[in-house]
């Protein structure tokens, strides 16, 4: 029988380059002053509101939180556990949504029955017979919910024409009451074939806290006798090994888990003893998950918040060997604004996880990683990550929109779309949209990082008396954006330059123009022409920079942290659309 090797935490997962000297212990930007990693793209799944709630949950529910996702038969599903607004407690229900493209999100449904599941970390598992189960646990009471104690399942099964099936008791531990008949009284042998291989799939069931869902089988790391001094190291319950690992097989056939914390194990003989967990000394993550997988390509990712004291940013690092992982770069960038109150409701892109080997069927064969996560504990969000991953730009940018696929994907650029706001190519022309009093969307292009850069576009706003469109030309380091340009709500071009607004000049509802941007990093000044005029000559950059890397439009006042100041749910709704349309954008560099 194999043994468990020997290793060091070295051995295990390192991660090189020069990024994480860069995230400050509490970043003081969004994205840590992280570059975007090239065509990475955030859709909202759902967004929680008290003020539309039809429109929503039909409840106005507004704590959602632990996530899964997984494909089948053509279509993305996301779960995800929704309390009234506080964390595992009762009132709750599993719910689950579906999409076609990742970008376009059903509205939610329950997943099982409220008052029969509470949340797990995983709620998919796609069987070698080719069956889909949805499982949960068994909830017994409206107590506060006890990791440690969610020991029981159960499971229903998704068909192949997307209806749910009959609820059964997957597993009972202990003295834990149900009327639900027993998995295995069910009619169909194949069904019950895939929940006994479920039940005996270590690692899968290793996902879960603490081996709750494997009582004689799991890892002995989680018995706090069986390490040296008898005590599970860390701070205290919340900060400890074994809480929410994942896994992925390395080219050598050894199996990785990481759980919250950056605790690191492995396996040789599939989850029968594994090496004793320890902290790669380069993983640097705090309380939220760490997302490991092998990727579509055949290489290796691990998407995580980089800091022990805050939840964002979100981003990943990739790998050809499955142990030396680099590239850094940000998924999720953006904090924006926690809007409701509720209990251990952290802020920020948290709980990642992708589509594991246990939750696709691949009919979808997308080639991206997908990673699912809950926003501050308020909303759900998907993100889609080309492969191979790519940390930046290396060709001229000459995007003419006319020329791309219609539709919500868009290749090379970075967009975050929330529910209430639209981005997509349509009739020929980039178009951004935005209904959301209390967000915005954005479309970021990445360029080489040049010194000077000159930035070209053709745009149309469809309306001049509301809305806000800024654009912003960045640095490859720091998050600064010493270049800012606006369309504001008086029908007003303004630039952020000589330390005030200034007015450039006008724009008319439904008339293109352009604007050429020039900008010289090493004189710190730049320009500005609109329809070949010059507006702005030679004005003091907004901020310091260095040498420039991308180009950003955002339907809205740049905002960093959102924060935590709850609104009002009458407000929370959404407000008259407005939209600009790009038709084409160069970017010109000079090292």
């Amino acid at each position: 029988m194999p043994t468990t090797p020997d290793v060091t935490p070295s051995d295990i997962v390192v991660i090189d380059g020069p990024e994480q000297a860069t995230v400050d212990p509490v970043p003081s930007l969004a994205d840590a002053g992280l570059q975007p990693v090239l065509g990475a793209q955030a859709w909202h799944v759902f967004r929680a509101t008290r003020g539309v709630p039809e429109q929503a949950d039909g409840y106005g529910w507004t704590y959602n939180h632990h996530i899964d996702i997984a494909e089948w038969k053509g279509l993305y599903y996301v779960g995800w556990n929704s309390c009234e607004k506080d964390e595992d407690v009762w009132p709750s229900r599993e719910l689950y949504s579906t999409s076609a493209d990742g970008a376009t999100w059903d509205p939610p449904r329950e997943l099982f029955p409220q008052g029969q599941s509470t949340c797990l970390r995983m709620y998919f598992y796609h069987a070698p017979n080719g069956r889909m189960l949805a499982i949960a646990g068994l909830r017994t009471s409206h107590e506060l919910v006890d990791e440690e104690t969610k020991g029981s399942l159960i499971v229903r099964q998704i068909m192949p024409d997307h209806a749910l099936g009959q609820v059964y008791l997957l597993q009972r531990v202990g003295q834990a009451k149900s009327d639900l008949a027993a998995f295995d009284s069910s009619p169909d042998r194949a069904f019950i074939e895939a929940c006994r291989h479920l039940l005996g799939n270590t690692v899968y069931l290793e996902q879960q806290d603490l081996g709750t869902l494997l009582p004689d089988r799991k890892m002995k790391w989680h018995t706090a006798a069986n390490w040296p001094g008898g005590k599970i190291p860390g701070d205290s319950e919340k900060w400890r090994s074994g809480k929410a690992f994942s896994f992925f097989e390395r080219p050598d056939g050894l199996r990785v888990g990481i759980s919250k914390m950056g605790f690191t194990t492995c396996t040789a003989d599939d989850g029968a003893t594994w090496s004793r967990p320890e902290v790669p000394p380069t993983l640097v993550t705090g309380k939220a998950k760490v997302w490991a997988q092998r990727t579509n390509d055949g290489r290796y990712a691990l998407a995580y918040n980089p800091t022990r004291r805050t939840r964002y940013p979100l981003i990943v690092v990739s790998s050809d060997d499955a142990v030396h992982f680099s590239g850094m770069r940000i998924v999720q960038g953006e904090l924006p604004r926690q809007r409701y109150p509720g209990a251990h409701r952290s802020v920020g892109p948290q709980y990642t996880r992708g589509i594991s080997e246990w939750s696709s069927d691949g009919s979808i064969n997308d080639n991206a990683l997908w990673l699912v996560y809950s926003m501050s504990k308020e909303d759900i969000w998907v993100s889609r990550v080309p492969l191979p991953i790519t940390p930046g730009a290396t060709a001229a940018v000459d995007d003419d929109f006319s020329k791309f696929a219609v539709g919500p994907r868009i290749t090379n650029w970075n967009t975050y779309r929330p529910r209430w706001s639209d981005i997509r190519v349509e009739a020929g022309t980039l178009q951004l949209a935005n209904r959301d009093p209390y967000d915005y969307s954005a479309a970021t292009r990445s360029f080489p990082t040049a010194a000077i850069v000159e930035v070209e576009l053709t745009l149309t706003a469809d309306q001049s008396d509301r809305g806000r469109l800024e654009i912003d030309v960045c640095s490859a380091t720091g998050g600064a954006c010493p270049v800012r340009l606006a369309l504001d709500d008086a029908g007003q071009i303004t630039a952020a330059a000589r330390g005030e607004s200034t007015v450039l000049g006008s724009y008319a509802a439904g008339r293109s123009f352009t604007l050429a941007i020039r900008a010289d990093a090493v004189r710190r000044v730049w320009s500005v022409l609109v329809d070949g005029q010059m507006k702005l000559d030679a004005a003091p950059f907004a901020e310091g920079a260095a040498p420039l890397q991308r180009v950003t439009l955002r339907t809205g006042a740049y905002r960093n942290l959102g924060g935590t100041e709850s609104v009002d749910p009458k407000t929370d709704r959404p407000t008259p659309e407005s939209r600009y349309r790009v038709n084409w954008l160069r970017v010109t560099t000079k090292h």
